[in-house]
């Protein structure tokens, strides 16, 4: 899928096209291609003479890899969240900065574009240049992980509260509630730090742009404190994953308890019960006329004493 936006009067507008021609492409001031076909590479391909980048290229981790100047503009590859199957995802868009225009290339439909776009519907998204609409995509892309990160501090409220509150909670789901927090806030994190890579590449490249560099400082400064609360968040999940594996320990360690004073309890009338369940010749209490109820009386006497005793300790 292909999306065209024009600079018209220092505001960002879409342009409604059925494909794109030479004329297009040399008028445009962003090209945004989505989950591209073949046949839609070949053609952005042969229109600016350059290769695209592939799927694995942009997944590379290395600076140089993922940040560089070449013959065809400034290369920026970023991460984005995006929510898939109830779980948060990410994927890398590559950016292509070239003089009057703006290169996007994403496989998938990142909500922070979508948002975009129906701002720039409503005139909403103000651009001089096609770095601006760069620097106006990674500024919507903060705002939209600082509103993650409050969903997952509310959603970790909810957890704490079960965990350390409500005495009736499975703690098992707690742990897997838990996991899931921890997993969508390591992706943020990663998301935070690659857009902080991101900004500091932009602005050794408009070092001599007052403006655009205190929009980039701006950025930079809201990266920090959302990094701050990332990691805030970490430690309060990890916090509350110990805690939450040591009330189920507690709770395991009772069970034992509870089965080993038992077994304490229970083991002098068994002994006692062995002891006359033996078939020898001569056994005077056999011929004793109180010898079965005196020995019941003993069992239950030999049970009752280690249980009396565990609780004088405070030990039941």
């Amino acid at each position: 899928m292909l999306y065209v936006y024009d600079i018209e009067d220092g505001v960002l507008r879409e342009r409604d096209v059925a494909g794109l021609t030479p004329d297009t492409a040399r008028e445009a001031s962003w090209i945004d291609l989505v989950d591209a076909t073949d046949e839609e590479r070949q053609e952005v391909q042969h229109l600016f003479r350059q290769a695209l980048p592939e799927s694995d290229d942009v997944e590379e981790i290395e600076s140089s890899a993922r940040f560089f100047h070449d013959e065809h503009g400034l290369h920026v590859h970023s991460l984005f969240v995006h929510q898939s199957e109830g779980r948060h995802r990410t994927s890398t868009v590559a950016f292509v900065l070239q003089p009057g225009r703006l290169l996007t290339f994403r496989d998938s439909r990142a909500p922070d574009f979508r948002l975009m776009r129906m701002r720039i519907r409503r005139g909403w998204v103000r651009a001089l240049e096609p770095l601006d609409i760069l620097l106006s995509i990674l500024e919507q892309k903060t705002e939209n992980l600082a509103d993650t990160l409050e969903d997952i501090h509310r959603d970790l409220e909810d957890v704490s509260y079960l965990v350390l509150e409500d005495e009736e909670a499975e703690l098992e789901d707690g742990i897997e509630k838990l996991a899931h927090l921890e997993d969508s806030n390591g992706k943020i994190r990663l998301c935070l730090m690659d857009t902080q890579r991101s900004i500091s590449f932009i602005q050794r490249y408009v070092r001599a742009d007052k403006e655009r560099r205190r929009t980039c400082s701006e950025i930079q400064h809201d990266l920090d404190t959302l990094m701050s609360h990332a990691t805030f968040l970490f430690e309060k999940i990890n916090f509350l994953m110990d805690s939450t594996q040591g009330f189920i320990n507690i709770e395991q360690n009772q069970i034992i308890k509870i089965f080993s004073i038992a077994a304490v309890v229970f083991l002098p009338p068994t002994m006692i019960a062995s002891i006359y369940g033996m078939n020898f010749q001569v056994m005077p209490e056999l011929n004793w006329e109180f010898g079965y109820p005196a020995v019941i009386g003993l069992m239950f006497l030999s049970g009752f004493a280690p249980y009396w005793y565990f609780k004088r300790k405070g030990w039941l």
